[in-house]
């Protein structure tokens, strides 16, 4: 057996700047990249009433659309896609984006006082390919993903009518679930919080790089056979990269 080194991508299916500064602050190297077509959030009632699943299904559907696009590409190496959504849940009802300001008024009083669960989806995607047989390789694509929740649980002070009418006007509330940003101006509505911070911000960073190391990677190892020449048919199938075995043992993870 011989080894060779095979170069990781590591992409983010997201157009959120916030995911993306936890990222770097991890000290990941990554692109941002979101594919070409629209991606369909809409859930079926059954699913939205298992909120921890809905947001697993939607980080899903964000990874493989950019997933469909890469393969399109025909690149070469290991490119991990991370997909990811949150979602705020209370008495078992996902809040989503608010779509005005006064439905952003209305879910900051729903939360008033209470404690809510903030849970955040994320989805890995690996996706080993060889080299065309045009450059001398294979061509062959290996395909893996793996899909987590983490929650986190929230407790808003009690908020004045002024308290959210304020907040309201940061302008904070109109491209966050739930209506507020715990890691800007909405910090203030806080009283207490239960579990990962980065995880309500979008993006669960230390349970992502427990379950998939390689992300931190620049490159991975994987054995091949040797090629022989000249080789029999039979032989050249034996020549191929132990792709499924890279893919599957960069995509391991328990679930959170």
């Amino acid at each position: 057996m011989e080894t060779i080194t095979i170069p990781v991508n590591v992409i983010l299916a997201s157009k959120s700047p916030r995911r993306k500064q936890l990222l770097e602050e991890a000290g990941v190297s990554f692109t941002v990249f979101t594919g070409s077509s629209e991606v369909d959030e809409s859930l079926e009632p059954d699913l939205r009433a298992q909120p921890a699943e809905a947001v697993k299904k939607l980080a899903e559907r964000k990874a493989g659309a950019v997933v469909q696009d890469i393969l399109a590409q025909n690149p070469v190496g290991l490119g991990i896609i991370i997909g990811a959504d949150t979602t705020v849940v209370l008495d078992g009802e996902m809040l989503g984006k608010p779509y005005s300001a006064d439905h952003a008024r209305e879910m900051l009083g729903r939360l008033s006082g209470r404690t809510h669960e903030v849970i955040t989806g994320v989805s890995v995607w690996m996706v080993l390919l060889n080299e065309t047989e045009e450059k001398g390789g294979d061509g062959k694509v290996s395909l893996a993903f793996r899909s987590f929740s983490e929650s986190s649980f929230v407790t808003f002070k009690e908020l004045s009518t002024e308290d959210i009418n304020a907040y309201v006007a940061t302008g904070e509330t109109i491209d966050k679930a739930g209506a507020y940003g715990i890691q800007g101006k909405g910090g203030k509505l806080v009283e207490r919080l239960e579990g990962d911070f980065n995880n309500v911000v979008g993006l669960p960073v230390d349970t992502l790089l427990k379950n998939f190391p390689d992300i931190l990677k620049e490159s991975i190892e994987a054995e091949v056979v040797p090629s022989e020449t000249p080789q029999s048919s039979e032989a050249a199938q034996s020549n191929e990269v132990s792709q499924s075995d890279a893919a599957s043992q960069s995509g391991e993870a328990a679930d959170a």
